[in-house]
């Protein structure tokens, strides 16, 4: 008895491990992308696969071929297979990349030039089923289709015995054609600071670049200046920032990512005051440095191949904001000293470059 608790057991044991999910990348570069994924993951869905999205550009359109775009995208997902589909006239086809073998399945049905119709259906049944036979093969340890070669440099004049790259399967040397995901932002940030009521708000650029996993970007944030005035004085604030930011994307749907970060900058406080008695003597204007960090979150929204939608919400932390106050018989009253933690929203134009 005791022996076969023991088969059950290393029975058991033994399908856990082989039912632990894994990761494969969907590349999603079209609408009719996203509605093949739809049948793959309802052909697959007793699969202990993960099916994550990544949307952009045509794996394709890539300078250095689908094959080294493929494996970038899996080393940044930590996947074991990346799928893409490939539209040929009124045929696509449905391709999977698996790394370790450096396989490649391709299997390609007729769709028509009709999404809905019923010869778009039984073609897209068809290549939901070649997906799910691919993943089936990857989870089992034998991936189907043709090995790939990564072919050497293409040699200098002179030098012998070294064959061209394959361009037709994107197999350039990645040193010869690097590609990073880089990006510029352009939009406009609102923060409560604690100053006034309705806070600042202004205009903000940046720069991204995703070499990995991990997305950073730099950014300057300029403010209108916000004017304080009450019976004695009119304070003109500034604020004006500079700060870097790294982020890890952790949801995606079809064209959405959320991401989240943390970042660290710099504040530049601006103060000109104006005396509106004659009993006060404004200060001389002033410049103050303070540090800023703190987390945030951004979600993604690609419109297209190029151009993106990005909206953040942050929780920045100040160490030395200024304090403004009056100095009266020897003694400071406090006009404002603003927030330690302020929220801050951010609408913002991505053009991927």
């Amino acid at each position: 008895m005791s022996f076969a608790a023991a088969l059950l057991l290393v029975a058991l044991s033994s399908s856990s491990v082989a039912a632990e999910p894994w990761t494969a990348v969907v590349r999603v570069a079209s609408d009719e992308d996203t509605a093949l994924l739809g049948r793959v993951r309802g052909q697959s869905s007793d699969l202990p696969v993960r099916l994550e999205v990544s949307s952009g550009a045509p794996l394709g359109g890539f300078r250095e071929g689908p094959w080294l775009a493929a494996e970038r995208l899996a080393g940044r997902h930590q996947a074991r297979a990346v799928l893409w589909f490939v539209r040929e006239g009124s045929d696509v086809r449905v391709q999977v990349a698996e790394f370790d073998s450096r396989r490649l399945f391709t299997r390609a049905a007729r769709l028509g030039q009709s999404p809905g119709s019923l010869e778009w259906s039984t073609g897209a049944e068809a290549l939901a089923l070649a997906a799910r036979s691919a993943l089936r093969a990857v989870e089992a340890g034998a991936p189907l289709g043709v090995v790939v070669e990564v072919a050497p440099r293409q040699a200098s004049s002179g030098e012998e015995g070294v064959a061209p790259p394959r361009e037709d399967l994107g197999l350039a040397s990645a040193e010869a054609h690097p590609a990073r995901p880089l990006w510029l932002t352009l939009g406009g940030h609102a923060a409560l600071d604690g100053y006034t009521r309705m806070g600042h708000q202004g205009l903000v650029v940046g720069v991204g670049v995703q070499p990995g996993r991990w997305r950073l970007r730099a950014q300057v944030l300029a403010s209108v200046p916000a004017r304080l005035r009450d019976a004695r004085t009119e304070v003109t604030l500034g604020q004006h920032a500079a700060s870097v930011w790294a982020g890890l994307p952790w949801a995606a749907a079809a064209r959405l990512e959320v991401e989240a970060g943390l970042g660290l900058g710099a504040v530049v406080f601006t103060r000109r005051t104006q005396a509106l008695t004659e009993e006060v003597e404004a200060a001389p204007p002033g410049t103050m440095l303070a540090l800023l960090m703190g987390p945030e979150l951004r979600a993604r929204w690609r419109m297209g191949a190029r151009v993106g939608l990005e909206a953040s919400l942050a929780a920045e932390v100040l160490l030395g904001r200024p304090e403004l106050r009056y100095a009266i018989d020897g003694n400071f009253v406090s006009r404002g000293a603003g927030w330690s933690v302020r929220p801050r929203l951010g609408l913002v134009m991505v053009v991927f470059l």
